[in-house]
């Protein structure tokens, strides 16, 4: 398949699929990529992920494909083999860590996450926001984009502000902005919330500052 980003058909076709899975074509996606590459969607990740893969469960996942790419997405969808997990392994009373989420927030929430995370991808942060609509919880949910590529790789400086704008939050009152995670603008995803924007970044080539 080759390597981010030099593809084979058969590369462009997986990481066309792995674009929509990441939230679409968000900034510093394939520079996050790499480490993960491949290795989260193979069926033995390795003994470090076995318990990970238990809880898997892709039954209700619609995968995207760009047209002209030789496979249509209904082709896509009806070929691709999908995770079953053992009954249970989601089961909110015996293993309430993989139990589906439900949007239901009772507390305000200040998410932050990288645009560019090839483990736990940004479009989490999108079903996340759908799932708060659907609850009625939304307004309890505030999300920040940080465009750098890696998973946990943001520094201090923007916990911190996190952190300052969440206790002010809920001891003042004073919600703070965020980013629209729903927006088809994912290019500007978290200009406002990134101290410093990688050497890769298309934002800091056009010259814009964070």
């Amino acid at each position: 398949m080759g390597t981010p980003p030099a593809y084979t058909e058969r590369g462009r076709r997986f990481d066309s699929v792995m674009k929509y899975l990441m939230g679409g074509d968000v900034p510093l996606r394939l520079q996050g990529m790499p480490p993960y590459y491949v290795r989260y969607v193979m069926p033995d990740a390795g003994p470090d992920t076995a318990h990970l893969l238990r809880a898997a469960d892709t039954r209700h996942v619609r995968y995207r494909i760009d047209p002209g790419l030789g496979i249509s997405e209904d082709e896509l969808n009806a070929q691709v083999r999908r995770i079953v997990p053992p009954a249970g392994a989601r089961s909110r009373s015996a293993n309430p860590a993989f139990a589906e989420l439900t949007g239901r927030l009772t507390v305000p929430v200040l998410a932050i996450h990288e645009t560019g995370d090839g483990r736990v991808p940004w479009s989490l942060q999108q079903s996340y926001r759908r799932r708060a609509v659907a609850a009625g919880a939304d307004h309890l949910l505030v999300q920040r984009a940080v465009r750098w590529p890696g998973h946990c790789a943001f520094d201090g400086e923007v916990t911190a502000q996190g952190l300052d704008d969440l206790v002010a939050w809920i001891e003042r009152g004073i919600k703070p902005d965020g980013d629209d995670v729903l927006s088809a603008d994912v290019a500007r995803l978290g200009l406002r919330w990134t101290p410093l924007f990688h050497l890769d970044d298309p934002a800091r080539r056009a010259g814009r500052r964070p």
